[in-house]
């Protein structure tokens, strides 16, 4: 009886084993044969459902997306304060130890897009321009607030803690990011 295979199960495997090969090699060193052999399977396994590289790394890239937005949308489920709920969403956005891998992709991904000049939004400022816009349109925020320049200091802030904490120069734990997180958001809300 032949081997019944799960095609979605096998393609986050091949993006699984891209994401290693990126965190270990950089982009250059994510070939399809590179990949192939961290996910342990054949080249032609791999080429059967990625005909390119740059087919697999899009797809690589759009599984990290996918999975930190269905964690961020996760938070706005909870009864929780509105205030908490933005802290919580932030910090799916700063690598925690489990996480630093799809920090390393990402960058690596976006430093490749922006030198193809293929760069065309950042998903992270979309996001926290939507939590701001809509806190501020529920009437969370305060009123005297420059709301786009809040947006862009709230960016800068966790774009700046990613990082640092992948640099790893810089020690800071969950908590103290939690904390410098919640502090900024202090200044923001009512």
């Amino acid at each position: 009886m032949p081997k019944i295979v799960d095609h979605e199960e096998r393609k986050a495997l091949i993006a699984k084993a891209t994401w290693n090969v990126i965190a270990r090699d950089g982009l250059e060193g994510a070939s399809v044969r590179s990949i192939a052999k961290e996910a342990n399977l054949s080249l032609g396994a791999v080429r059967h459902y990625f005909n390119t590289q740059e087919e697999l790394l899009e797809f690589a890239m759009q599984l990290v997306e996918e999975q930190v937005i269905e964690r961020i949308m996760e938070h706005t489920k909870n009864p929780l304060p509105p205030k908490q709920i933005a802290i919580n969403m932030l910090m799916e956005l700063v690598p925690s130890d489990e996480r630093v891998i799809e920090m390393q992709v990402w960058l690596e991904y976006t430093s490749y897009k922006l030198r193809k000049k293929e760069l065309k939004d950042d998903p992270v400022y979309q996001g926290i321009s939507l939590m701001i816009n809509k806190l501020n349109e529920g009437g969370f925020l305060k009123e005297d607030l420059h709301i786009e320049e809040e947006i862009i200091h709230l960016h800068a802030l966790i774009d700046g803690l990613a990082l640092h904490i992948l640099m790893g120069l810089v020690k800071i734990g969950k908590d103290r990011i939690q904390a410098l997180i919640e502090r900024e958001l202090d200044r923001l809300f009512k």
